[in-house]
Protein backbone atom coordinates (compact mmCIF):
# COMPACT_ATOMS: atom_id res chain seq x y z
CA UNK A 1 0.00 0.00 0.00
CA UNK A 2 2.79 2.40 0.91
CA UNK A 3 4.50 1.69 -2.43
CA UNK A 4 1.29 2.37 -4.32
CA UNK A 5 0.81 5.70 -2.55
CA UNK A 6 4.40 6.69 -3.36
CA UNK A 7 3.83 5.90 -7.04
CA UNK A 8 0.64 7.98 -7.07
CA UNK A 9 2.57 10.87 -5.51
CA UNK A 10 5.34 10.51 -8.09
CA UNK A 11 2.79 10.47 -10.90
CA UNK A 12 1.32 13.70 -9.55
CA UNK A 13 4.84 15.12 -9.41
CA UNK A 14 5.41 14.15 -13.05
CA UNK A 15 2.23 16.02 -14.04
CA UNK A 16 3.41 19.04 -12.06
CA UNK A 17 6.78 19.02 -13.85
CA UNK A 18 5.04 19.16 -17.23
CA UNK A 19 2.51 21.78 -16.15
CA UNK A 20 5.18 24.11 -14.79
CA UNK A 21 7.53 23.58 -17.71
CA UNK A 22 10.48 21.88 -16.09
CA UNK A 23 12.13 20.42 -13.02
CA UNK A 24 13.57 23.75 -11.82
CA UNK A 25 10.22 25.55 -11.97
CA UNK A 26 8.49 22.62 -10.33
CA UNK A 27 11.07 22.62 -7.54
CA UNK A 28 10.55 26.35 -6.97
CA UNK A 29 6.77 25.95 -6.84
CA UNK A 30 6.87 23.03 -4.40
CA UNK A 31 9.80 24.23 -2.31
CA UNK A 32 11.79 21.07 -2.99
CA UNK A 33 15.36 20.48 -4.12
CA UNK A 34 15.82 20.03 -7.84
CA UNK A 35 17.83 16.86 -7.22
CA UNK A 36 14.96 15.40 -5.19
CA UNK A 37 12.48 15.90 -8.01
CA UNK A 38 14.92 14.56 -10.59
CA UNK A 39 15.55 11.46 -8.48
CA UNK A 40 11.82 10.80 -7.99
CA UNK A 41 11.17 11.20 -11.73
CA UNK A 42 13.96 8.77 -12.53
CA UNK A 43 12.58 6.28 -10.02
CA UNK A 44 9.11 6.57 -11.55
CA UNK A 45 10.46 5.98 -15.06
CA UNK A 46 12.35 2.94 -13.83
CA UNK A 47 9.24 1.55 -12.12
CA UNK A 48 7.08 2.06 -15.20
CA UNK A 49 9.78 0.84 -17.57
CA UNK A 50 9.33 3.78 -19.98
CA UNK A 51 10.89 7.18 -20.52
CA UNK A 52 8.40 9.94 -19.73
CA UNK A 53 10.45 13.02 -20.59
CA UNK A 54 13.27 13.88 -22.94
CA UNK A 55 15.37 16.36 -20.95
CA UNK A 56 18.00 18.87 -22.04
CA UNK A 57 19.49 21.76 -20.03
CA UNK A 58 17.13 24.19 -21.79
CA UNK A 59 13.81 22.39 -22.10
CA UNK A 60 11.80 19.22 -21.66
CA UNK A 61 9.72 17.30 -24.18
CA UNK A 62 7.01 14.81 -23.29
CA UNK A 63 7.51 11.43 -24.95
CA UNK A 64 4.62 9.48 -26.49
CA UNK A 65 4.55 7.23 -23.43
CA UNK A 66 4.73 10.31 -21.20
CA UNK A 67 1.78 11.94 -22.96
CA UNK A 68 -0.37 8.84 -22.50
CA UNK A 69 0.63 8.70 -18.84
CA UNK A 70 0.04 12.42 -18.39
CA UNK A 71 -3.53 12.21 -19.63
CA UNK A 72 -4.34 9.70 -16.91
CA UNK A 73 -2.39 11.69 -14.30
CA UNK A 74 -4.42 14.81 -15.01
CA UNK A 75 -7.69 12.94 -14.67
CA UNK A 76 -6.41 11.42 -11.42
CA UNK A 77 -5.52 14.87 -10.06
CA UNK A 78 -8.86 16.30 -11.15
CA UNK A 79 -10.69 13.46 -9.42
CA UNK A 80 -8.67 14.05 -6.25
CA UNK A 81 -9.49 17.77 -6.32
CA UNK A 82 -13.18 17.00 -6.87
CA UNK A 83 -13.21 14.54 -3.97
CA UNK A 84 -11.57 17.07 -1.67
CA UNK A 85 -14.07 19.77 -2.61
CA UNK A 86 -17.02 17.44 -2.20
CA UNK A 87 -15.83 16.43 1.22
CA UNK A 88 -15.47 20.08 2.17
CA UNK A 89 -18.67 21.57 0.80
CA UNK A 90 -20.86 18.51 0.22
CA UNK A 91 -22.07 19.85 -3.10
CA UNK A 92 -21.79 19.16 -6.81
CA UNK A 93 -18.69 20.75 -8.24
CA UNK A 94 -18.95 23.25 -11.06
CA UNK A 95 -16.27 25.30 -12.72
CA UNK A 96 -16.58 28.97 -11.91
CA UNK A 97 -14.56 29.63 -15.05
CA UNK A 98 -15.30 27.74 -18.28
CA UNK A 99 -12.79 25.59 -20.12
CA UNK A 100 -11.56 27.75 -23.00
CA UNK A 101 -11.14 25.86 -26.27
CA UNK A 102 -9.51 27.76 -29.12
CA UNK A 103 -9.89 26.72 -32.76
CA UNK A 104 -10.52 28.19 -36.22
CA UNK A 105 -14.17 29.30 -36.42
CA UNK A 106 -15.05 26.89 -39.22
CA UNK A 107 -13.49 23.97 -37.31
CA UNK A 108 -15.60 24.92 -34.26
CA UNK A 109 -18.82 25.09 -36.27
CA UNK A 110 -18.23 22.04 -38.44
CA UNK A 111 -16.41 19.55 -36.23
CA UNK A 112 -16.30 20.61 -32.58
CA UNK A 113 -19.83 21.77 -31.72
CA UNK A 114 -21.35 18.25 -31.75
CA UNK A 115 -18.51 17.01 -29.51
CA UNK A 116 -18.89 19.96 -27.14
CA UNK A 117 -22.62 19.35 -26.87
CA UNK A 118 -22.24 15.70 -25.93
CA UNK A 119 -19.51 16.47 -23.38
CA UNK A 120 -21.52 19.24 -21.68
CA UNK A 121 -24.56 16.95 -21.52
CA UNK A 122 -22.52 14.24 -19.82
CA UNK A 123 -20.75 16.75 -17.51
CA UNK A 124 -23.34 19.35 -16.43
CA UNK A 125 -20.86 20.95 -14.00
CA UNK A 126 -18.46 21.88 -16.81
CA UNK A 127 -18.88 24.78 -19.22
CA UNK A 128 -16.96 25.25 -22.48
CA UNK A 129 -16.06 28.65 -23.88
CA UNK A 130 -15.45 28.64 -27.64
CA UNK A 131 -12.65 30.99 -28.71
CA UNK A 132 -12.02 31.61 -32.44
CA UNK A 133 -8.29 31.39 -33.20
CA UNK A 134 -6.95 31.49 -36.75
CA UNK A 135 -3.26 32.15 -36.08
CA UNK A 136 -1.52 30.25 -33.26
CA UNK A 137 0.97 32.59 -31.59
CA UNK A 138 2.43 31.91 -28.14
CA UNK A 139 -0.03 34.44 -26.68
CA UNK A 140 -2.92 32.60 -28.31
CA UNK A 141 -1.71 29.30 -26.84
CA UNK A 142 -1.46 30.81 -23.36
CA UNK A 143 -5.02 32.17 -23.61
CA UNK A 144 -6.72 28.76 -23.95
CA UNK A 145 -6.99 25.54 -21.98
CA UNK A 146 -7.15 23.38 -25.13
CA UNK A 147 -6.31 24.31 -28.69
CA UNK A 148 -7.39 22.66 -31.94
CA UNK A 149 -5.37 23.68 -34.98
CA UNK A 150 -4.53 22.69 -38.52
CA UNK A 151 -0.87 21.82 -39.03
CA UNK A 152 1.73 23.16 -39.12
CA UNK A 153 1.86 24.64 -35.60
CA UNK A 154 5.04 25.24 -33.61
CA UNK A 155 4.68 26.06 -29.92
CA UNK A 156 7.15 26.35 -27.07
CA UNK A 157 4.74 26.43 -24.13
CA UNK A 158 3.09 23.04 -24.33
CA UNK A 159 2.80 19.89 -26.41
CA UNK A 160 0.76 18.70 -29.37
CA UNK A 161 -0.88 15.50 -30.57
CA UNK A 162 -2.32 14.68 -33.99
CA UNK A 163 -5.94 13.54 -33.72
CA UNK A 164 -7.31 13.60 -37.29
CA UNK A 165 -6.59 14.56 -40.87
CA UNK A 166 -8.38 16.93 -43.26
CA UNK A 167 -8.57 16.19 -46.99
CA UNK A 168 -6.97 18.78 -49.24
CA UNK A 169 -6.95 19.57 -52.92
CA UNK A 170 -5.59 22.18 -55.31
CA UNK A 171 -8.12 24.90 -56.11
CA UNK A 172 -8.34 27.79 -58.56
CA UNK A 173 -10.86 30.50 -59.34
CA UNK A 174 -13.14 29.80 -62.29
CA UNK A 175 -11.57 32.52 -64.48
CA UNK A 176 -8.02 31.44 -63.66
CA UNK A 177 -8.86 27.82 -64.46
CA UNK A 178 -10.36 28.81 -67.82
CA UNK A 179 -7.24 30.76 -68.80
CA UNK A 180 -4.63 28.16 -67.82
CA UNK A 181 -3.76 24.61 -68.77
CA UNK A 182 -5.50 21.78 -66.87
CA UNK A 183 -3.60 19.74 -64.30
CA UNK A 184 -3.20 16.17 -65.49
CA UNK A 185 -0.32 15.26 -63.16
CA UNK A 186 1.33 16.87 -60.12
CA UNK A 187 4.24 18.00 -62.31
CA UNK A 188 1.88 20.33 -64.22
CA UNK A 189 1.52 22.46 -61.07
CA UNK A 190 5.02 23.87 -61.56
CA UNK A 191 3.71 26.00 -64.45
CA UNK A 192 1.03 27.68 -62.33
CA UNK A 193 1.01 30.73 -60.05
CA UNK A 194 1.10 29.15 -56.60
CA UNK A 195 -0.25 30.75 -53.43
CA UNK A 196 1.32 29.46 -50.20
CA UNK A 197 1.09 30.17 -46.48
CA UNK A 198 3.97 31.85 -44.70
CA UNK A 199 3.79 29.31 -41.85
CA UNK A 200 3.68 26.23 -44.08
CA UNK A 201 6.73 24.03 -43.55
CA UNK A 202 6.21 22.83 -47.11
CA UNK A 203 6.09 26.32 -48.63
CA UNK A 204 8.28 25.25 -51.53
CA UNK A 205 6.82 21.79 -52.11
CA UNK A 206 3.46 20.03 -52.17
CA UNK A 207 3.09 16.30 -51.61
CA UNK A 208 0.63 13.95 -53.27
CA UNK A 209 -0.28 10.35 -52.54
CA UNK A 210 0.30 8.39 -49.35
CA UNK A 211 2.54 5.72 -47.89
CA UNK A 212 5.19 4.53 -50.30
CA UNK A 213 3.54 6.24 -53.29
CA UNK A 214 4.29 9.90 -52.60
CA UNK A 215 5.13 12.49 -55.25
CA UNK A 216 6.68 15.78 -54.17
CA UNK A 217 6.35 18.82 -56.44
CA UNK A 218 8.81 21.69 -56.00
CA UNK A 219 7.24 25.14 -56.26
CA UNK A 220 8.24 28.70 -56.98
CA UNK A 221 5.52 30.51 -55.02
CA UNK A 222 4.24 33.70 -56.60
CA UNK A 223 2.27 34.83 -53.54
CA UNK A 224 2.75 34.24 -49.82
CA UNK A 225 -0.17 34.84 -47.46
CA UNK A 226 -0.60 34.64 -43.71
CA UNK A 227 -3.08 31.77 -43.50
CA UNK A 228 -5.70 29.55 -45.08
CA UNK A 229 -8.45 32.17 -45.22
CA UNK A 230 -6.18 34.59 -47.04
CA UNK A 231 -5.11 31.81 -49.41
CA UNK A 232 -8.74 31.07 -50.23
CA UNK A 233 -9.55 34.75 -50.79
CA UNK A 234 -6.54 35.14 -53.08
CA UNK A 235 -7.68 32.07 -55.02
CA UNK A 236 -11.22 33.43 -55.34
CA UNK A 237 -9.72 36.68 -56.64
CA UNK A 238 -8.04 34.74 -59.44
CA UNK A 239 -4.45 35.36 -58.35
CA UNK A 240 -3.41 31.72 -58.68
CA UNK A 241 -3.85 28.24 -57.25
CA UNK A 242 -3.70 27.14 -53.60
CA UNK A 243 -3.69 23.91 -51.62
CA UNK A 244 -6.73 24.15 -49.34
CA UNK A 245 -8.84 21.88 -47.13
CA UNK A 246 -11.81 20.63 -49.11
CA UNK A 247 -14.37 21.62 -46.48
CA UNK A 248 -13.31 25.29 -46.81
CA UNK A 249 -14.07 25.30 -50.52
CA UNK A 250 -17.32 23.31 -50.75
CA UNK A 251 -19.69 26.34 -50.88
CA UNK A 252 -17.60 27.96 -53.62
CA UNK A 253 -17.44 24.73 -55.61
CA UNK A 254 -21.23 24.50 -55.51
CA UNK A 255 -21.63 28.12 -56.60
CA UNK A 256 -19.09 27.69 -59.41
CA UNK A 257 -16.59 30.23 -58.12
CA UNK A 258 -13.84 27.66 -57.47
CA UNK A 259 -12.60 24.65 -59.42
CA UNK A 260 -10.86 21.57 -58.01
CA UNK A 261 -7.87 21.20 -60.31
CA UNK A 262 -6.86 17.79 -58.97
CA UNK A 263 -10.03 15.76 -58.29
CA UNK A 264 -8.30 12.54 -59.34
CA UNK A 265 -4.95 13.25 -57.67
CA UNK A 266 -4.79 12.66 -53.91
CA UNK A 267 -3.11 15.53 -52.08
CA UNK A 268 -1.43 14.81 -48.76
CA UNK A 269 -3.89 15.58 -45.96
CA UNK A 270 -3.53 18.35 -43.38
CA UNK A 271 -3.22 17.14 -39.79
CA UNK A 272 -5.64 18.27 -37.09
CA UNK A 273 -3.68 18.87 -33.89
CA UNK A 274 -4.78 19.21 -30.28
CA UNK A 275 -2.65 21.67 -28.31
CA UNK A 276 -2.15 21.23 -24.58
CA UNK A 277 -0.72 24.48 -23.20
CA UNK A 278 1.66 24.34 -20.27
CA UNK A 279 -0.25 25.89 -17.38
CA UNK A 280 0.23 26.01 -13.64
CA UNK A 281 -3.45 25.36 -12.85
CA UNK A 282 -5.68 22.94 -14.75
CA UNK A 283 -9.40 23.57 -14.68
CA UNK A 284 -11.60 20.66 -13.67
CA UNK A 285 -12.56 18.65 -16.72
CA UNK A 286 -9.79 19.88 -19.05
CA UNK A 287 -8.02 16.53 -19.36
CA UNK A 288 -11.33 14.68 -19.70
CA UNK A 289 -12.47 17.06 -22.47
CA UNK A 290 -9.20 16.65 -24.35
CA UNK A 291 -9.50 12.87 -24.19
CA UNK A 292 -13.17 13.14 -25.24
CA UNK A 293 -12.14 15.08 -28.36
CA UNK A 294 -9.29 12.73 -29.16
CA UNK A 295 -11.62 9.73 -28.81
CA UNK A 296 -14.32 11.39 -30.92
CA UNK A 297 -11.93 12.10 -33.80
CA UNK A 298 -10.04 8.76 -33.54
CA UNK A 299 -7.56 9.69 -36.30
CA UNK A 300 -10.36 10.00 -38.84
CA UNK A 301 -9.86 11.56 -42.28
CA UNK A 302 -12.49 14.24 -42.94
Amino acid sequence: MQGELKQVADLALFAKIVQTGGISRCAADLGLERTTISRRLGSLEQTLGVKLLDRTPKHIAVTDAGRRCLEQCEILLESAANAQSLATIGAIITNKAPIVVGAPPDIIDRYLEPRFGSFESENPGVRIDRKPVTVWTEDAVESVDIGIALAPVTIASGWTNTIACIRQSIFAGIDYAAQHEPVRSPADLERHDCIVEASDRETHSWRFGRGDSVTTVSLRPKYTVSGLLEAREATLAGLGIARLPQYMCEPYLRSGRLVDLTPDIESAGREVIVISPRQRQRKTGTAALRMHLESAFKNQVF
